[in-house]
């Protein structure tokens, strides 16, 4: 089967040889929402990508978090073509981000405030960056576990009352600053979600805390139970960068995890040689995502709905 991404939001399913009438597969463009939290005291801009779907299905759909989508929301096509192609299963793309920052410079000023779990002094104040007529201050950090209070809280309750989604499958992705805060949660609320992909994590912040989480965790617990990607840049430890041993720090986070053998612990790690911080982000999100989704089987997915189509005729 062919699918061919459409004008206008349509996905239509083509076979190859007589012609046999198909439903149509609908492609929901990005919805925003603006949503004020309580926890946090600030507001968020939420956008939610919805998977190709036969209209009237009643399928239940995971939910992939992302913070950082002001970087220029990086759900639409490559998530589509992922669902499309079968490399993953179809699911929902909800993405975080802040109103009125138009830029990842813009938002810098805000997002350390969330992504971080300590507060580094000699970070903050010395002036501010106005964000959609606010001015911000300049750095921010500590604010982790209000910002997971708003994800557990008040996020996941609004997208679950408005979307198809199956709650027990909850999915995860940060880069950078976005990487750290996925470890924070991995080791202090777990259960959070099922699937983490922590990419290029900042592990040195804050006197390389997250690597103290992760090993106080395993003293109180006997296991971890995640399907985890841990992707990073073989370049993010070269020139000026060394200081943050972005690469050993990985791989000090992974020797760790491995040592404890935690029985429900899926992890995989990936180093891409020739990647820096910057170049790597997106092969962070393509590899974790279809590292912890697992292989599809020929059988699932799209072309599942039309399985009688795709298999060759009887012989």
């Amino acid at each position: 089967m062919k699918i061919c991404l459409a004008a206008g939001g349509l996905l239509v399913g083509l076979a190859a040889g007589p012609a046999v009438a198909q439903p149509l597969i609908t492609v929901a463009p990005v919805t925003t929402h603006r949503l004020v939290s309580k926890a946090v005291g600030d507001s968020f801009e939420i956008r939610v990508l919805l998977p190709p779907m036969i209209p009237g299905e009643t399928t239940r759909f995971p939910v992939v978090y992302m913070t950082d989508v002001h970087n220029g929301f990086i759900v639409d096509e490559d998530h589509l073509r992922l669902m499309v192609m079968n490399d993953t299963p179809r699911y929902i793309a909800v993405g975080i981000g802040y109103p009125g920052a138009s830029s990842i410079m813009q938002a810098t000023f805000i997002r350390s405030r969330d992504l971080t779990q300590v507060l580094v002094k000699d970070r903050e104040g010395g002036g501010g960056m106005p964000v959609a007529g606010v001015l911000r201050p300049l750095v921010t950090s500590g604010g982790a576990d209000k910002f997971l209070a708003f994800i557990r809280d008040e996020l996941m309750p609004f997208i679950d009352a408005r979307y198809s989604t199956d709650p027990a499958d909850r999915g995860y992705w940060g880069d950078s600053l976005g990487g750290l805060f996925g470890s924070y949660v991995l080791f202090t609320k777990p259960d959070t979600f099922n699937r983490y992909i922590i990419g290029s994590p900042s592990l040195w912040w804050g006197g390389e805390d997250a690597l103290k989480l992760a090993e106080a965790y395993g003293k109180t617990h006997s296991d971890l139970r995640a399907n985890v990607f841990i992707g990073v840049g073989g370049l993010e430890e070269m020139g000026p960068a060394a200081s943050s041993r972005m690469v050993t720090n990985v791989l000090r986070l992974e020797t760790m995890l491995r040592a404890k053998k935690y029985p429900g612990l899926q992890l995989s790690t990936r180093i891409f040689p020739d990647e820096s911080h910057i170049s790597v982000v997106g092969m962070n999100l393509v590899r974790g995502l279809v590292s912890v989704f697992g292989p599809q089987s020929p059988e699932s997915g799209l072309g599942a709905k039309y399985a009688a189509m795709v298999k060759p005729p009887p012989a």
